[in-house]
């Protein structure tokens, strides 16, 4: 890390602390993506008495593993789990926009529904998956990943929102990248929590498998999770942690430092 960017995100422009709002959106691509990839976080959020709201981008419609489903059945089926792996986590208020899965629609009308999601809901921080990964391949989440971040300066633009959405704009102070390969804060979980995020991930049982011998699909994402957590918490002596690429409104808009 270069002087420059060391003062930069000590004391120029810091990041962002992730336990220092009271509001969250976390923005998921599927229904279960944001158990995948921040659970053990959402559920130590709401042990604190924070308030988090999801917004789910797309419908899940080609979430099977067979040409020969019914889609209006497993979307139902989809939006049912989602909104049981939410309680459990703690998560009251769960979104859904109406969009395809497999990225078909236009990216101009994603952008433009999520940034009037975050006018309504206001939150102080969002949260989505990072949409700048080279081994990323799936094109909802780097659809919804780039259209999150547009969306987050769009939501603070007073004439957007009063055209778009008839209200008054957001003013959210952070943005927050989960799936990420380069996370430059780190949030503490421990073991109760990421229980917590397998418990949420059963419930998604369309789409992944979790066996009492052997693994199945489920047990394989909540092993690799088990890993970053500890990799993350060694790092950063936390114990167990979560790696976020969070950035301050200031990074977002003409900063050409990488934070």
């Amino acid at each position: 890390m270069s002087l420059i960017t060391w003062l930069l995100k000590k004391f120029i422009v810091p990041i962002p602390k992730i336990k220092n709002f009271d509001e969250y959106l976390f923005i998921g691509p599927h229904p279960d993506d944001i158990e995948v990839g921040a659970g053990a976080t959402v559920s130590r959020l709401v042990e604190m008495g924070k308030k988090v709201t999801y917004l789910i981008a797309t419908d899940g419609c080609y979430g099977s593993p067979t040409a020969d489903y019914d889609k209006k059945e497993l979307i139902a089926t989809r939006q049912k789990e989602s909104i049981a792996a939410a309680e459990l986590l703690g998560v009251k208020d769960v979104h859904f926009l109406p969009f395809s899965d497999g990225g078909l629609y236009d990216q101009k009308e994603l952008t433009i529904a999520i940034a009037k999601k975050i006018v309504e809901i206001k939150p102080k921080a969002v949260f989505a998956p990072d949409p700048n990964l080279q081994t990323e391949c799936h094109i909802d989440h780097l659809n919804v990943g780039k259209a999150c971040a547009n969306a987050y300066h769009l939501c603070a633009n007073a004439p957007f929102a009063k055209e778009f959405a008839g209200l008054d704009p957001a003013t959210p102070e952070m943005l927050a990248f989960y799936y990420t390969d380069s996370p430059n804060t780190y949030f503490k979980t421990g073991a109760k929590h990421l229980k917590k995020q397998k418990e949420a991930l059963k419930l998604f049982a369309s789409q992944m498998e979790f066996k009492e011998k052997g693994f199945g699909d489920g047990d394989f994402i909540m092993l690799y999770n088990h890993f970053r957590s500890i990799r993350f918490g060694i790092k950063t002596l936390k114990g167990r942690a979560d790696g976020f690429r969070c950035l301050g409104n200031t990074h977002t808009h003409c900063c050409a430092e990488k934070i």
